[in-house]
Order: C-alpha cells, then structure tokens, then sequence
C-alpha cells in the first residue's frame, strides 16, 4: 500500500476503495439490512470487517495511523450526518453543482448508508475518545450539547466497561482541550458537517423561541456540554464495577470541579520546575498505560500528551460548570465517596502495581480539597452549598490518608527521566520550551553530560539570548565550586560551546552579558574557575591582541575580545589599554573595540571608580616613555569619553568627570611632572560632544570648579619663573600656557550659568577663590574677571592710571613695588595680552598727546622697552594679540617706528604708503631684538628662552607676510577693477628683501642653535620671494632682478652657520 497518503483531502483513492469494500461486506452480514438500520447489539455481527480495514489502512508509523484514523472518523461522521432526512442536501443543489462544490460529495456516493451507532463503535473499537472530541468541538458551538447527548445515550444502552472507558476518556479529552490551530482534517471535516448542520439552525432557533427554559441553561451551549457527562455519571454509575474506572470516574468530577468552577481564566502558569516535576510523574504512570493502548506513540507524543495533563490540571477549563451543576457535581462525587471509599482504598493499596487512574485520582482529589478549603469561607458556595462542600472535604481527606503511598511511589525527582525530558521539551520546541530551555542551563544535576552537550549544540538559536548564556555559566560555577569530582575535560567541551555561543550574540548581547558578569564576580570575572574554560588564556589573549594588531576592527575581533574579557576583564582590559598606548596605530582600532563594550565602564566596589579607569591608570599613567605614547593615550581617553558609535546611544564609555576627578584633579600642580599631560586630558574632556550629567548640569561642575581655577591660577603664576636659571626647571612649556588660558577661558563660561540658579554657594566659592588668589600675580587675577563680575573691581598697578583713563568704579589701584615710576605701559601691554576684549578696552582708554612730539617719542621708546619686557613670557596667541597692538598703534599713527636705509643700496622711486606698517613692524620687532640681544639683556633670558622668542619672532613675521599676501590680492583686484598700470609687484618684493633682511640680522644676534625656526622663516620669504618675480612685467625688470639678486647674496654671505648659508645660496642662485 502506498505510503503518499493524501491526510488532508478528501478524494476516493485506494484506502477509501478498501473501506468502501469492508462497510460493503459488514453490510451483507446484517441480514437483510442496512448500515443505517443497525443497532448497537448487532455491532458483533458486522464489526470485524471494518476494524480489520481500518487497521490495514492505518497501518505505518504513528504519526500516518493517526491521522488516518481521524479521517475515517470524519467520514464515518460526516457520512452519518447526510443520512439523517433533515439533513440531506438532496434537494438544495443539482449534481453537477456538488460535484464542482461539495468536497465529501465523492466519498458521499461512495460509502453506504450508516448510523452513528456505527460511528460510536468504530470510536470505542479503535479508543478514538480524542479525535471524537476534537471532531466535536469542530462542529458548530449550538450542536456540542446535542452530539454529546447522543453519545451518551449510546452509551447508556446496554452498557459495557468499553462503553465506560469510552466515556470517561471523551469526558476528560472534553475537559483537556484548549482552542488550539486546526489541522486540515479537522477544518474540512467542519467545513462539510456545516453544511448540514446549519440547515437546521432556523428551525432550532424558532423552538428556542417558544420554549422558556431554566435560566442556567440560557448560558452558553458550550458551557452546558460538561452537564452532559454529570448526567451521564448518573445513569452509568451501576456499570462502574471495578476500581481502576472508579479512581478514573473520581479523578474526572474533581478535575472539573476544579478546572471549571475554582480556577480563574487568569490562573498562572505552574513554576516550570514543578511543572516538569508533574510531567515527569505523569509520565512515570502514563508511560505503562499508553504501551498498552497505543504501543506505537512516539516519546515525543506521549510528552505532549503528559503536557495536557498537567496544563488541564492547573488553568482554567475553556468550559464554565455552572452554578447548580455544581452543586450536583458536589453531591455526586461526596456520594461516591461514601459508597466507594473503601472499595478505593482496597484498590491501591492490593494493587501489585499503582495504575496511572489511581495516581492521578489522589492528585485531583489533593488539588480540589486545597481549593474547598480556600473557598469555602467565600462566597464562592451559596449558604445551602457549604455544608456539601465540608463533607465533601472531609470525604477527601478521609481518603488521602489513606492513599499518602501513592505521592511516596511517585518518582517526582528522578533526574536522569527530568532531564531528558527537558531535553525532548527543547529539541521538539514543545510547549514552555523556552523556560525549560532556563531550567535546563541552571541545573548543575544534568550538566555536561554528552546528551546534555549535544542538546546545547542541536538547539543552538534557542540558547542565543543573555538570560540563558548567563545562566549556563552560573552552572559552571557552581559545578567547580560543589562538585569536584567533575571531569575537567568535559567542563572544557562545555564551555566552549558556550563560549560559542557566546560569540554568536549580537554586540548589545553580548554588552549585557558581560555587565552582569562583572555584576555578579566583579573585576575579575570568571578567573576564579577559569580551569573550566580554558589552560592557556595567557596564550589566548597575547594571540588574540597579535591579530588585533594586523587586522581592521570587525564584529569577529569585538567578539573575540568580549570572549577573552567574560573570563578575566580587568586583565584583558589592561592589556587592551597597554597595546593601545606602545603599539604604534593600535589606539584607533582599540578605541573602537572598547567602546563597543560599555559594559567595560562597570563600576564596582573601587570608590565608584570604573574598570576602565583604573585600568589606564595602573597600566599607562606614569609609564608613557615618549611623545607619541602620550598622543594615542590623549586620543584613546578622548574616543572613549565621546559617545560610542557602536551602541548608537549617547553615552560615553568613560565619563568626563571621572577622567578628570581621576586623571586631573590630583596631578594639576605646578610642581607635578604630568601637568602638561593633565592639561590637554582636561581640554579634551571639555570639548566631549555630550557634557552634561545625569542632573542635566555641565559635569564640570561636579569636579571642584572652584579649586580647579585655582590650580590652573597658580599654574598660569608659575610662568613668571619659567625663564629663571634653576636646579629644577620649569615643567610646562610656553606652548601650554596657551592651552591653560582656554582652558580657564572655557570654565568661566561654563560655570557662569550657576551664578543665578545658586547664589549663597555662588557667592560663598567666589569670595573663597578671591581671597586664595591674594598672593598671585595680578595680571592672573585679571584673567578671572568674567567669574568675578560685579563682585570685585578688577586690580591693577597704580602706574596703569598714569597712561590710562580707568573708569574707578571698575578699578582698584595696587601699590606694588616692582611697578614703580614709568611701568604705567608695562602695565598696559601686560593687560593687552590678556584678552581681545581687554585688548580693545585698553586702547580705547590709553592716552597719547600726539601734539606733544617729545610724549610720542617718549611713549614709542617706552612701548619698545614695554615689548622687549612682555614678549618673551608670551604664547603664541598672546604675541598675536601684541601685534594687532602695534599694527592699531601704528596706523593711530601713536607709535613713531622710523624706518632707516641700512639695508637700502639705492633708494627705491616705488610707492610704499600702503605697506608702510609692514615695514614698520619689521623694523620694530628688529629694533627690540638689538636690544635683547645687547650686551645690557645677554644674560636676562635662558637659551630656551631665546629659542622661545625666535619662534615667536617667526610667527609675527608669518603672520606679517600672510596679511601682506593677502593685501597685494585685494590691491591687484582693485586694480584690474579700475584698468590702472600699477599692480604693486616691485613694492612688494622690495619689502620681503627688507624682511629678508632683517630676518638675516635677527638670525646674526642670536645665540647659535636658537635661531633654527628663523633659517625657515628666510627660505619662506625667498620662496615667496621668487614666486612674486615670475608675475614682473616691469621693461627693468632683468636688470633690477639681478641686482637684487647680488644684493641678497652679499647679505646672506654673513650668516654664520655653513649649513644655512650654503641652503640659503642655493635657493638665491636659482632666482
């Protein structure tokens, strides 16, 4: 026989002919009648031909006997249907049109007449009480009570214990389902009894109308099914004679009651262990019983079969018992308690072998007595019911004293039998598998075994969640810390695979994973039991950072690490931070590692320092050993303080506070050899893209604003000894007290907001930093004049109002010795370079009488001694500040800067009015180089601090020519605007010679080896120098060139160093 059986359809094909065969030849047997005419006595007679044909077509494996089981039924019942005269749809269509529409038509035709005699026997014959119930339920809601009732008389005529069993069996099958997905058969098989069926629905509900019946019994026919099987308990109770149908009679009236009238539809789930406890011991029972009815039931099946039971027993029937059933219920099972108690106790207890009825009888009972007890004080029991419902307790209790060695044989806790079924629960995604899935990865009893292993590799995708993978190694934990006799090697097989699985976890997962590792172990993880992962994580994590090292970052190497950092975070954090600093590129693709992980942020027990910081700082503060170690340390700590791009989130993985109260706070003094670093880790945190904090201020403001002033106060004082002559030299460069000013610039800004939300605090800090800032220098405090504000008069020397007209209300004077008589403009210019604004503020309150020519002698003299006094303790912005103070004096025309023709050979007939200040600034800062470099001021400056003032020299003359490049573009714009002849060209080249000049001059005064940054400067000029001459297209031009060119060699064969000048030559003879 073909095994391609067509479950689903309902076409003729070889097993119908078969069957059509065997109802053919039963029919013959009834002795001159029908299938439809038979009566339940005379099943013997015409029985065997259709059992015998229902076994060979149903013949194969579990799963195909099953289903054709259920098909057969669904014939047979459908076939029944037809054959009722009220039902027929003889009349309402044509052939041809249920040919086209009518799916059982075929079969209709095919199969002879029946009953449903026929139909309840071949039920009993083939113990089809479950696919009788799920047929029932397919059938139109108004139509359960009437089929049911027509079973139940069936059964009732002349009953026999196969008519019981049936019984019992449809009535719990009825109690078990649940409204569940259909499956084909059934969905056709509701599909045709509709079409029958609801050809009575008009006329059922027009008698409906006339008849006025009981109020209960106007609820739902679904509900009122379950009376059916109390009224038929009633009329069968005679031929329940033996004790293993009167455990299960018993077992059903307590089942209902409990399932259908106490348990609420919002009852919970049993707890899963408790709930694999109750499959385990149905199963233990259940096993026995279905070997001996259905040998051929998969384990599969039976445990899904096991699941009904124990789901049936603790939620909520889909079926209502309503209010007098249940008080009937309640008389019938108290009544069969009294007359059969001790028929029952004889049973269990002379029973070589309890059976699955017994067992489940004492667990129902034990359940509906908890239940009577809860609810009888309620109101759940009218005041006529509650002295049933006492007996009825009573009763039970009476019983369950007797029968305690049923739960004592039951083996509820029988390991290897819960894990497996666990196992087939997982494989098979049975019902609650996924919390079966969290009970099998922390139960240390089943783990690592082979099975156990295979379970985890088979059900790979089902584990893939944090909550479980955080569960399996809690049981290698537990397993290394409880059971020592565990083989190592097979922890390790473990473990990888969970490792594995691990890694297949998307970043967020595994982010999380890792948070609760640190969580539960701290810093260092798993360590403690890292035997049962792996022998070599020393050799992992050197080989893992070695392919770091020639790879790009991508999910695998983020995975790799988190791996290597669920086992020991603290020491893989520490060798992340230590690769990422000395290996030369490694920051960049660390940065993107780490921040991957935000997890690695974890702050335990370390006075809410985080993993991460203490990591950098025990591993790379104080170690970095060059330059370059410093720059990848600043830009890790700045990748790290901005928001990851992994997580997409805004949260930095290490915030700007803690780098700061960690890296900063401690080390911002003078005397400390990590302040420079401290510095820019501080303007790095400042400029992070999400400052504030979780109270929605700037975090600076929680890092001790106040004494952070302070210190960069001080360290702003420290520069006035910079260029002292000292054992100990000055720790910070020139270059950052630039970086200090913004800094101090910057936290000013940020803190001013606080000034009107906390005044008292506000106003207690201020005047506490006013009074710390006494002995500082006063130029410093100037500095703090935003902070300040109307609280106090900025200070100044008393010779500053000697040269300026400072409004008193604003102004203190102080009487300081080392400003006497004539430092008024020291003063002045030292306040200039504070600022732009003080700068602007300055030269709009200076005085000059510009019709007294000896004052604008004296003052320009006095500027130029003022300059040579402040610039070489100026920054770069500082000098740049002071030129746009010459440049403005100049063209005020306050500043006298005559400018000499020492390296003129013959006067120029050119125009030079419009870059006269250029000229007039290079010969300025000439001039106050003579005199630094005089024999009066050889000693005042270190030879750092010439080689400071040389880069500062440079800058303003770059600056100078970058301006003047940028005036011969406007000029020459004008120019062709306007069709003139002059274009400037011969002006401007004019005034680079002179600038090349005195560059040369400066670069001869210099102490050697101080003036490299000027022999640049000189190769600039004479690029741009060249590049000018190819746009000269004056009619002399080849001549003058040449001259000029001999003129320049003749300068440049004074400079003394060899090197520079045979450089210098070089690029004057190509011009």
């Amino acid at each position: 026989m073909s095994n391609a059986m067509e479950f689903g359809g309902w076409n003729i094909c070889e097993q119908t002919v078969v069957l059509q065969g065997a109802l053919l030849l039963a029919e013959k047997l009834t002795f001159h009648k029908t299938l439809l005419e038979i009566k339940k006595n005379e099943w013997p007679l015409v029985g065997k031909p259709i059992t015998n044909a229902l076994k060979e077509i149903s013949s194969g494996t579990w799963s195909q006997s099953h289903e054709w089981r259920k098909k057969v039924i669904a014939i047979f019942w459908a076939k029944a249907l037809s054959c009722e005269p009220q039902l027929s749809l003889r009349g309402d269509f044509n052939i041809d049109r249920r040919w086209k529409e009518d799916v059982f038509f075929p079969l209709e035709n095919m199969i002879p007449k029946m009953n449903r005699t026929v139909l309840f026997e071949v039920l009993k014959a083939t113990k089809a009480a479950d696919v009788f119930a799920e047929l029932l339920l397919a059938l139109p809601t108004d139509f359960w009570v009437e089929e049911a009732t027509l079973m139940m008389n069936h059964i009732c005529d002349e009953t026999s214990i196969e008519d019981v069993t049936f019984f019992l069996d449809v009535w719990w099958e009825i109690m078990k389902s649940s409204k569940g997905r259909k499956d084909e058969i059934v969905e056709t098989f509701s599909a045709v009894a509709c079409q029958y069926l609801t050809k009575t629905n008009d006329d059922v509900f027009q008698s409906s109308k006339r008849f006025k019946p009981d109020p209960e019994q106007c609820l739902p026919p679904a509900d009122n099914i379950l009376t059916v099987f109390l009224e038929g308990i009633h009329k069968i109770r005679p031929s329940i004679d033996n004790g293993k149908l009167k455990c299960y009679t018993i077992a059903n009236l307590a089942d209902m009651l409990c399932s259908s009238a106490f348990l609420e539809n919002e009852s919970g789930d049993l707890p899963i262990r408790l709930y694999l406890e109750k499959l385990v011991a149905v199963l233990c029972f259940y096993n026995a019983k279905v070997k001996d009815d259905d040998p051929q039931k998969s384990c599969p099946e039976m445990i899904r079969e096991a699941e009904r039971i124990v789901q049936s027993g603790s939620a909520a029937s889909r079926f209502r018992l309503l209010r007098g059933a249940q008080h009937f219920a309640l008389n019938i099972l108290k009544d069969l308690l009294l007359h059969w108690g001790e028929e029952l106790h004889n049973y269990t207890h002379n029973s070589d072998k309890i059976s699955y009825e017994c067992f489940r009888m004492n667990g129902s009972l034990a359940a509906l007595q908890k239940n009577l007890v809860v609810f009888e004080p309620s109101d759940t029991f009218p005041e006529e019911q509650r002295g049933d419902a006492s007996e009825l307790a009573d009763c039970i209790s009476s019983l369950l004293e007797k029968t305690a060695n049923i739960q004592i044989t039951c083996k509820m806790n029988d390991v290897d039998m819960m894990a497996t079924l666990a196992r087939n629960i997982i494989d098979h995604k049975m019902c609650r598998y996924n919390e079966v899935c969290s009970e099998f990865a922390s139960e240390i009893a089943w783990a690592f075994s082979s099975d156990w292993l295979n379970c985890l590799k088979m059900n790979k995708a089902i584990f893939l969640e944090p909550d479980r993978i955080m569960k399996l190694l809690e049981t290698v934990v537990k397993a290394t810390y409880e059971q020592n006799n565990l083989n190592t090697t097979e922890i390790q097989k473990s473990t990888a695979v969970i490792l594995d699985l691990f890694c297949e976890l998307s970043l967020a997962q595994m982010d999380d994973v890792l948070m609760r590792v640190l969580t539960t172990w701290g810093d260092k993880g798993l360590s403690h039991c890292m035997l049962a992962f792996t022998d070599n994580f020393q050799e992992e994590l050197n080989m893992t950072f070695n392919q770091i090292s020639q790879n790009v970052t991508d999910y695998n190497t983020v995975s790799r690490v988190a791996r290597l950092a669920l086992l020991y975070p603290e020491n893989v954090v520490s060798k992340a931070c230590h690769f990422a600093v000395s290996n030369l590129g490694a920051h960049v693709f660390l940065s993107k590692i780490l921040t991957s992980l935000p997890a690695l942020s974890f702050r335990g027990s370390n006075n809410g320092v985080s993993l991460l910081s203490r990591c950098l700082m025990e591993t790379c503060w104080g170690k970095l050993s060059s330059d370059k170690e410093e720059s990848q340390f600043l830009y890790l700590l700045s990748y790290l303080m901005n928001p990851a791009e992994a997580t997409g989130d805004k949260v930095s993985l290490l915030q700007p506070a803690e780098v700061v109260r960690t890296f900063v706070l401690p080390y911002i003094l003078d005397e400390c050899v990590h302040v420079e670093l401290c510095l820019h880790i501080l303007h790095k945190a400042l400029n992070v893209e999400n400052p504030l904090d979780v109270s929605g201020k700037h975090w600076v403001l929680s890092c001790s604003p106040f004494p952070l002033l302070m210190s960069l106060c001080k360290l702003l004082n420290s520069y006035s000894r910079c260029w002292q002559q000292s054992d100990q030299p000055h720790c910070l460069t020139l270059g950052s007290k630039e970086l200090i000013i913004e800094i101090l610039t910057q936290i000013c800004t940020l803190i001013l907001p606080e000034a009107e939300t906390g005044i008292e605090t506000w106003g207690k800090s201020l005047f506490w930093l006013h009074r710390k800032m006494e002995h500082l220098d006063w130029v410093v405090r100037l500095r703090l004049k935003p902070v300040f504000g109307k609280h106090f008069k900025n200070e100044a020397p008393a010779s500053l109002f000697e040269v300026c007209k400072l409004p008193e209300n604003d102004w203190t004077a102080l009487r300081l010795p080392e400003y006497g008589a004539g430092t008024g403009l020291l003063a002045w210019m030292e306040c200039c370079c504070t600022s732009g604004e003080m700068k602007d503020l300055m030269l709009s309150l200076l005085c000059v009488n510009t019709e007294d020519p000896e004052e604008v002698n004296l003052f320009s003299k006095g500027f130029l001694v003022a300059m040579v006094q402040v610039l070489p303790w100026c920054s770069s912005t500082e000098c740049k500040l002071l030129s746009q103070v010459v440049v403005s004096l100049l063209k005020r025309q306050l500043l006298h800067v005559p400018y000499s023709l020492e390296y003129v050979q013959f006067m120029p007939l050119l125009n030079l009015r419009p870059f006269a200040y250029d000229l007039q600034f290079s010969v300025l800062l000439l001039r106050g180089f003579q005199l630094l470099c005089s024999s009066s001021c050889s000693n005042w400056l270190t030879f750092d601090g010439q080689k400071h003032i040389a880069r500062l020299y440079s800058v303003c003359i770059s600056d100078m020519l970058d301006a003047l490049k940028q005036q011969l573009a406007e000029y020459n714009l004008q120019v062709h605007k306007v069709e003139k002849e002059a274009d400037y060209v011969q002006e401007v080249l004019f005034i680079y010679s002179q600038v090349f000049c005195h560059v040369l001059h400066v670069t001869a005064m210099m102490p050697e080896n101080s003036c490299e940054p000027l022999f640049f400067l000189s190769l600039e000029i004479l690029s741009l120098y060249e590049s000018l001459r190819a746009n000269d297209t004056s009619k002399n031009r080849t001549l003058r060139q040449a001259n000029e060119r001999h003129f320049l060699k003749s300068i440049t064969e004074n400079v003394s160093n060899e090197h520079h000048r045979a450089t210098l030559m070089q690029k004057i003879n190509k011009l």
